[in-house]
């Protein structure tokens, strides 16, 4: 074979020793990237020789050194890279700590809003719901009647009811109509009556620019009871009002002056009163008492009612009206006894011991 390429190449047939190209390694390359080149007296730089590959086969342990010596070289470039890169990478990693932070909240805000997207139109509707609920007017306050201001107002409504209903409507003693009725009277305090044939009712009210006024009344009887301490016979007008055995008596409501009398004792006082419709109205009669003077020939003690009242000579001294007990004693202990009907007039009375 050799002797046949020899002739077809017209050479001589002593072949030519192979050029040996020794590629450089990837991992020494990498490490020239950090570092300068390794001096050739560098105890860590081997120098491989080059061999021909065609002429014998490589030897292990030349490959080792190769790899022994590519793996030193790279440990001495990354050394010298930590030292010169250490200040910059603490550097950095303090930057980066201080923004850590930050960064966490923005990144968790996006990340909420990444994932409420699917709800955001139901909060905008939940939203503009609420805000037109707040701004929408009333329905009370859109159906009312808008009213004048105060200050243009000169009167106000006055609104008249009874039961049963047909009652004279009287403002301030003049007759406007009978219930119900409503109509304008101006500001200020009004008496109302309420008059029928069942009775009548007075009321005052008070009209002013944000207040009108309503009187609605029943118009039926009420009861006055009497309280006195002797018998009286009570009319009104010229009619008798005759009391029951409880001292109650059943008047139409309204006012009334009613005269009460006896004429036994004097007595006469005319009391005005108001009955309320199905209400009880109360009155005692209390008579401005008269005035007992007493006299005796001895010392002696005078009593009313069992109750010592003074000695004699007794002047003036007050009494109610009525049938009173006075008693007359004398030091002695005799007595004289008196069933006295007192009246509006004085009463004198004179005792004398010394007859029987």
């Amino acid at each position: 074979m050799h002797a046949r390429r020899a002739t077809w190449a017209g050479e001589s047939l002593e072949p030519a020793p192979p050029r040996v190209h020794t590629p450089p390694s990837p991992v020494l390359a990498s490490a020239h990237i950090f570092s300068p080149p390794v001096p050739a007296e560098d105890p860590v730089a081997f120098e491989v020789p080059a061999e021909p590959v065609a002429a014998k086969p490589a030897n292990p342990l030349l490959r080792l050194r190769t790899a022994t010596a590519a793996i030193l070289s790279l440990a001495a470039s990354l050394v010298r890279g930590a030292a010169r890169v250490g200040p910059v990478a603490m550097s950095l990693i303090r930057g980066a700590w201080r923004v850590a932070p930050m960064v966490a909240v923005v990144a968790v805000v996006v990340g909420a809003g990444w994932l409420a997207r699917p709800y955001m139109g139901n909060i905008k509707a939940w939203l503009t719901e609420l805000t037109d609920k707040a701004t929408a007017p009333k329905p009370e306050a859109a159906a009312a009647k808008p009213k004048p201001p105060a200050a243009a107002r000169r009167v106000g409504q006055l609104t008249a009811q009874s039961e049963p209903p047909g009652a004279k409507v009287l403002v301030d003693g003049r007759e406007r109509g009978v219930t119900p009725l409503t109509l304008d009277v101006p500001f200020g305090s009004h008496t109302v009556v309420l008059q029928s044939d069942k009775g009548s009712v007075l009321r005052t009210v008070k009209i002013a620019a944000d207040r009108d006024a309503v009187v609605s009344e029943s118009i039926f009887a009420g009861w006055l009871t009497v309280f006195a301490p002797f018998e009286l016979r009570i009319t009104e007008g010229a009619s008798e009002v005759r009391l029951d055995e409880s001292g109650k008596v059943m008047l139409p409501p309204g006012p009334h002056d009613l005269r009460f009398e006896n004429r036994d004792l004097g007595y006469r006082e005319t009391h005005h009163i108001e009955v309320q419709p199905g209400q009880t109205t109360s009155l005692s009669v209390v008579a401005p008492p008269s005035t007992l003077t007493v006299t005796a020939s001895a010392p002696a003690v005078v009593l009313i009612d069992g109750q010592q009242v003074g000695e004699t000579p007794l002047t003036s001294h007050p009494i109610a009206l009525g049938t009173r007990d006075i008693v007359v004693k004398g030091a002695d202990g005799t007595e004289r006894r008196f069933t006295q009907k007192v009246t509006v007039a004085p009463v004198q009375i004179d005792v004398d011991f010394s007859k029987p």
